[in-house]
């Protein structure tokens, strides 16, 4: 790759990565492509800070092979077969993890793609009327693909998608919409994509109503807080509250918290884990233990997230640093809960959906160098 096109791509990739409203953490993902190579952001990564080192350059032609192969019908054996073939394209450095969406950065004939998971889209896409507004507000030169299970599954149905819209448009499309996940926008220079993602935030922008509900947070201390830091404190945990006017808004009730009771997409499961844990208000020490512990028992893991009715949201990990992530994290899902009412309600994913990212080793790779980066 010349370095003017290595320079568009980082440059492209910092520019979103470091607005919230369209990445957080290690979410989305980048690449440019020749004729030959494409080079993609590695696994586990941030957008943000990437440079030259973060990305993976693999072969486009042992890529291509992908489409044509049959793999094994049991879900975690085709995974491992799949990652197996990815790293076989791998050209250089050989002990990075391309991105797990490689093959989709591959299928969509575009020099650079810039797959991100915009609060504004995600509104719209983790809404109950998802797949009938796109349509209405996007027209016929997008795609939208309903949820599916990341991996392979999810890349031969959008080739499949690509295929059928090829077919009936005569033209690549540029825009593909994911059902609670995102958008992949793909042009041939950085210029356009950015032109194209503007054009998408303008037209949510003027449906979305956020009710005049303010979505900044504060740190904040309560004597329960002391309480749930105090049982964390022998388990190398620390607990964080904050609050603030949309924190507010979905923890005053157990109705309001059902709202933001299950993930809507991958990323939230992977930074925030699929259950949080609700404690009402008149909790006392030994019920907020019980409570934890009763959690942990049936869920594996104590709980990232606990929401203290009508106190604050409190964020549990072992560092100030993943604190922040889950965080910010925690509170886009509440923003997207809040904006989805403007096209339907929110929709999560299913039990079956989180179940998949819980168990998916490729997820759990991407928390693990996440986790390390920090």
């Amino acid at each position: 790759m010349k370095n003017k096109e290595l320079d568009q791509l980082i440059a492209i990739s910092q520019y979103y990565g470091n607005n919230s409203e369209y990445v957080i953490a290690g979410g989305g993902n980048t690449s440019f492509k020749d004729d030959n190579n494409i080079w993609v952001k590695a696994s586990g990564n941030s957008l943000s800070t990437i440079k030259e080192d973060g990305f993976v350059c693999l072969s486009r032609s042992v890529l291509k092979q992908l489409k044509e192969k049959e793999y094994s019908q049991n879900s975690t054996l085709r995974e491992e077969q799949v990652k197996h073939d990815l790293n076989a394209a791998i050209v250089d450095p050989k002990h990075l993890r391309p991105s797990v969406e490689t093959s989709m950065h591959e299928i969509i004939d575009f020099s650079y793609i810039v797959h991100t998971h915009p609060t504004f889209v995600n509104a719209l896409m983790c809404s109950k009327n998802a797949k009938k507004l796109t349509k209405e507000i996007f027209g016929n030169d997008v795609i939208f693909v309903e949820y599916t299970d990341p991996g392979y599954i999810l890349f031969k149905k959008v080739l499949s998608k690509i295929n059928d819209f090829k077919d009936e448009r005569g033209f690549e499309p540029s825009v593909i919409f994911l059902q609670n996940h995102g958008v992949f926008v793909g042009a041939n220079t950085t210029d356009e994509i950015k032109s194209i993602y503007t054009d998408i935030d303008a037209k949510l922008r003027i449906l979305i109503d956020k009710q005049d509900i303010n979505t900044s947070y504060i740190n904040k201390e309560s004597p329960k807080l002391k309480l749930i830091d105090h049982y964390f404190s022998n388990k190398s945990l620390i607990a964080k509250g904050y609050f603030g006017e949309l924190i507010q808004y979905f923890i005053k009730s157990s109705t309001s918290f059902l709202q933001i009771s299950k993930p809507f997409t991958p990323d939230i499961i992977v930074y925030c884990k699929s259950n949080y844990l609700f404690l009402e208000k008149d909790s006392d020490e030994s019920v907020i233990a019980e409570s934890i512990e009763l959690f942990q028992s049936i869920h594996g893991y104590f709980p990232k997230v606990i929401i203290m009715e009508n106190d604050c949201l409190v964020v549990v990990d072992d560092s100030d640093k993943n604190i922040q992530t889950i965080l910010q994290v925690f509170i886009d899902m509440m923003k997207i809960s809040l904006y989805s009412n403007s096209f339907g309600g929110p929709n999560f994913m299913t039990i079956e959906q989180i179940e998949f990212i819980d168990n998916w080793e490729v997820e759990n790779y991407r928390r693990k160098i996440s986790k390390e980066a920090n």
